[in-house]
Parts: structure tokens; sequence; C-alpha cells
């Protein structure tokens, strides 16, 4: 009988996450559209959500979002991350590089500011607006998208609606088709 050798040096019972410190990992905040809040103001509105990357290997990168077990596997790398500034997240709205007026160039040069969406940007003060260039008539255009947004909402809601009829009205289609079949086969035998 040959006897297996494992070296369980760093196995410990009462730290179950026991070398996965050794794991690459990353904190990161990411978007995650918020689909009720998007109904509800006719545009697509995101919240700003911690998630993490884990770097099995090179093929193998797990990508989601932040659980508390995730805090206690690696919390020197989440502190430190929380520490760095880079885990404060933007405001819930429409983000500017999601806003087809917005260049990608544009958003980034606006997160100096501290304006991440374009309800931010509606909503930014004309007393701090002078020393961005061609901000007021971005600022105008973002209170139009927002109100415009807002006329469309019933219309999405009804649309919603339409939507979850005719997939009621296809399923019922497709189920007389099927018993039809199955009668048309009985009538024949």
């Amino acid at each position: 009988m040959e006897v297996f050798d494992a070296d369980l040096s760093h196995f410990n019972p009462n730290n179950p996450f026991a070398g996965d410190e050794k794991l690459p990992v990353q904190f990161l905040i990411h978007p995650s559209e918020d689909q009720a809040a998007s109904v509800e103001a006719g545009r697509p509105i995101f919240r700003d959500d911690e998630y993490i990357k884990i770097f099995n290997s090179k093929d193998n990168i797990v990508f989601r979002p932040v659980r508390e077990t995730d805090k206690q596997r690696w919390p020197r790398q989440y502190q430190a991350w929380k520490l760095s500034g880079e885990s404060t997240p933007g405001a819930t709205g429409t983000p500017l590089n999601k806003w087809p007026v917005m260049s990608y160039a544009q958003a980034e040069e606006f997160k100096y500011f501290k304006i991440f969406t374009v309800e931010q940007l509606a909503d930014f003060p004309d007393s701090q607006a002078g020393q961005i260039p061609g901000i007021q008539r971005l600022k105008t255009m973002a209170k139009a998208y927002v109100e415009a947004c807002k006329g469309e909402v019933p219309m999405l809601k009804m649309q919603m609606e339409l939507d979850s009829k005719q997939g009621q009205i296809d399923e019922l289609q497709s189920e007389v088709r099927r018993l039809t079949k199955m009668v048309e086969k009985l009538n024949k035998e």
C-alpha cells in the first residue's frame, strides 16, 4: 500500500481561507444597471457596486460582485483598496460614458470635477461651472435629456406590458398548434 505524503503545514482548520492570500485579486467599482430604476426613469440608471476579480489562472478569472466572504478571504487587499480612494462609488444615474452626447474622453475629464452621471451634470452648480469650458451647453443638454426621458416613462411601461402580453399570446398560440396536431394525429388513428 502506497502512502501519500502531502504537505499540510499551511492547512489551518480554524481558517478555511488559509492559502488564499497567495491568489491575485483585484477589487474595483463596476456599474450595474438598476432595471427597476431604469424603467421608472425612462433611461438607463446604473449603480456603482463593489466587484472582485479573482485570477485563479491565466484562463480562469472570476469576475463578480464582492461577497462578505471575499472581505474575510482577502482582508489586507480589501482594506488597501478601500484606503486607496478608488473604492468611492459615484452617484446613481446614467453614466456620462453611456450618454451618446458625451465622448469617453470628456467623461473621463469630468471625473476630475466629480461629475460621473448625466444627472450630476444637469445639477452642477453654475458657480463652479466657470472652471470647465463648454459645460453650459452640456448642462443644458443634460437637463433636456433628463426631462425628455421622464416623458417617455409612461410609453416605456406600456411597451413592457405589450411585450409581456405578446409573450403570453405567443405561448398560447404555440400550445394551440401543439394541441391541434395531437387532435389531428388522434383523428387519423
